[in-house]
């Protein structure tokens, strides 16, 4: 045994299991009594793994070791995600967000500190790890497209109700399945038999193309290019196999695409979807350019801090909600903006964007400037340049497992890079993992105390759904607290609470509730009118117009909101102002589903019956 491999060896001692608790629990743990099963507990359970490793191997982390310029980038961005708490509107949110930021350090300080001391032990570690995280995601996620297939084939729309693996939803779930193949390049395809490497490497590619999922593609398709060329030019062994295969391989499959560009809608849904010259006429990317749209708005006006960390789905229906159909008539509350650059830009301010971009720059410059030396390198780079594109259509920055994944990039971009602006700072060294120490502390107890309040939540929506409203309320004051404010549609759980003391006929402390649900959110239309509904009840109807017009403001296209301002001028006898009211009613235009035509059944029937209540009808 070389002496490499002894140390290795030495080193490993008890690694072994803190690899596989941070890594393979840190993207598959989840817990099913939670309104978002992987989110927050995944939060909790990383950073109770997270603190402990550091704990128990702090001697060796917290000895001098050189800085580069990448750590210091990577301190203040954490630096800049804390700052922001200083203006952020919804502090619950905000410290959720900025922990976050914990997570990605300390894997980030981790695996640095294994690549640099025990990198044999590292690799075989992450080999098993990669090994089992493929197995049980193909498994999952290839018995849901199957499960789907079988019932109503693979229509996009089924498959986002069957194919979320342990991810949230499909989206995520084929992007984790892109760092799967980088992962398997990186730590187990150098150590197999080339033909199980192109099996596993084929089926992945198959689940991705099954779960349509543009964004997947298209950083695979960057990805490769990336791959392949810097491969063609720098390694003139490479070349003679991209004549005698990648070549060929290359054109088959820019063939295939040409060949779906032309395979139009007529093949049905998967054909749509597949195509992606649709993709600038679906329904996706028209939110999406609706919700960028409205996002500018906001950072016109707080161009250079932004609005704070995590208060970004809060904002940005301040700029209203006029133009989106699903916002407008289906009530669809976005809380991410689908592109995290916007989203940072939008709550860190330009500042946090700039410096965002420079930390993903200096990672991918490293990781190239690598390539040339270790084959590794250039995979980080491959990693780097799908993350990148990745969280240009999504939000990899919220979830736990793709934090995890980053961490991981940029160590291995670091390590294999050339080292710039090197320096030994022991003291600013051990201060930086004791502050990481006393973040992941309160990680602890920030996580737990979301996870409580989800499983109350939980209870809370099902009691709902029976109209069960004095088990609302309770389950509402045991699921909100002073880190926990909000459902994941950011509606404030006070709301919840208000509509249970309105329905049970407690009016006073609904208006109570109602009115804290308005300090939470004050640009959610929702919230806005059922407080002013309650104050209509409560005998206070001047003071309920401005709201009424408000939430209007916000969604002009609100019939309930109008109905009620026709209502409250009806009972202030004034006849104009209610007929003016209940004429700006409006109908779907063009309804194209059923649910689009009785919703206009609903409306006609309703304002029918309100003119005659207020004698302005037959």
């Amino acid at each position: 045994m070389s002496d490499a491999q002894k140390k290795a060896h030495a080193g490993d001692n008890g690694w072994g299991v803190a690899l596989w608790c941070l890594f393979l629990g840190g993207c598959l743990f989840f817990w099913p009594a939670c309104l978002d099963r992987y989110l927050a507990p995944r939060f909790l359970f990383l950073s109770v793994v997270l603190l402990g490793v550091i704990i128990w191997r702090r001697k060796a982390l917290f000895a001098t070791r050189e800085w580069q310029l990448f750590d210091y980038l990577l301190l203040g961005w954490a630096g800049i995600n804390f700052a922001s708490l200083g203006w952020t509107f919804s502090w619950s949110e905000g410290l959720f967000y900025a922990h976050k930021t914990l997570l990605l350090c300390g894997i980030y300080g981790v695996v640095r500190y294994l690549l640099q001391q025990y990198e044999p032990a590292f690799q075989s570690g992450m080999r098993a790890i990669t090994r089992a995280m493929t197995g049980v995601v193909a498994v999952l996620i290839g018995g849901q497209v199957l499960w789907a297939s079988l019932e109503k084939g693979i229509a996009n729309d089924h498959l986002y109700q069957y194919a979320s693996g342990l991810f949230g939803n499909k989206s995520l779930a084929a992007e984790f399945l892109f760092f799967l193949l980088i992962f398997n390049a990186l730590f187990v395809f150098p150590y197999k038999k080339r033909q199980s490497n192109r099996l596993v490497f084929g089926g992945l590619l198959v689940l991705i193309l099954l779960l349509q999922v543009r964004t997947a593609w298209l950083a695979l398709a960057a990805g490769g290019l990336l791959y392949l060329g810097y491969r063609s030019v720098f390694e003139p062994d490479f070349r003679q196999k991209w004549r005698s295969w990648y070549g060929p391989t290359a054109v088959f499959v820019l063939g295939a695409a040409a060949a779906l560009g032309y395979w139009k809608s007529q093949g049905g849904d998967a054909a749509a979807r597949l195509n992606p010259l649709n993709y600038m006429e679906s329904a996706t990317a028209n939110e999406r350019r609706f919700v960028w749209y409205k996002t500018d708005l906001l950072n016109a006006e707080h161009y250079w801090l932004g609005v704070g960390n995590g208060s970004w789905k809060f904002w940005v229906t301040s700029k209203n909600v006029e133009g989106g159909y699903r916002q407008t008539e289906q009530n669809v509350v976005f809380t991410r903006a689908h592109n995290d650059y916007l989203e940072i830009r939008a709550e860190m301010g330009m500042a946090g964007a700039v410096w965002y971009c420079l930390l993903f720059g200096a990672a991918f410059v490293l990781a190239l400037a690598g390539a040339r030396r270790r084959h590794s390198s250039l995979l980080a780079a491959v990693g780097l340049l799908g993350y990148a594109i990745i969280q240009y259509f999504d939000f990899p920055r919220e979830r736990i497992e793709f934090q995890v994944i980053l961490g991981i990039l940029f160590a291995v971009a670091v390590h294999d890079g050339p080292g710039f602006f090197k320096s030994r700072i022991s003291f600013l060294q051990r201060l930086a993992w004791w502050a990481l120490m006393a973040g992941l502390l309160f990680n602890i107890y920030l996580g737990w105390m979301r996870v409580r309040g989800e499983i109350h939540l939980v209870r809370l929506l099902e009691a709902q759904a029976r109209s069960n409203w004095r088990v609302v309320i309770a389950e509402a004051e045991q699921a909100e607290n002073h880190l926990h404010e909000y459902s994941d549609a950011a509606m404030p759980i006070s709301w919840y609470k208000g509509v249970g003391y309105f329905q049970t006929g407690q009016i006073e402390q609904s208006v109570i509730a109602f009115e804290r649900a308005y300090r939470l959110h004050p640009w959610s239309f929702q919230v806005i009118n059922n407080y002013a509904s309650a104050l209509v009840k409560a005998g206070k109807p001047e003071a309920s117009i401005p709201l009424f017009e408000k939430a209007l403001a916000i969604n002009p296209r609100y019939d309930e909101g109008k109905f009620n301002l026709a209502y409250v001028y009806h009972q202030l006898s004034d006849r104009a102002n209610a007929e003016a009211w209940l004429n700006k009613v409006d109908t779907i235009v063009n309804p194209a589903t059923p649910a689009d035509r009785d919703k206009n059944r609903l409306i006609l029937q309703k304002l029918k019956e309100f003119r005659k209540v207020i004698g302005t009808g037959e």
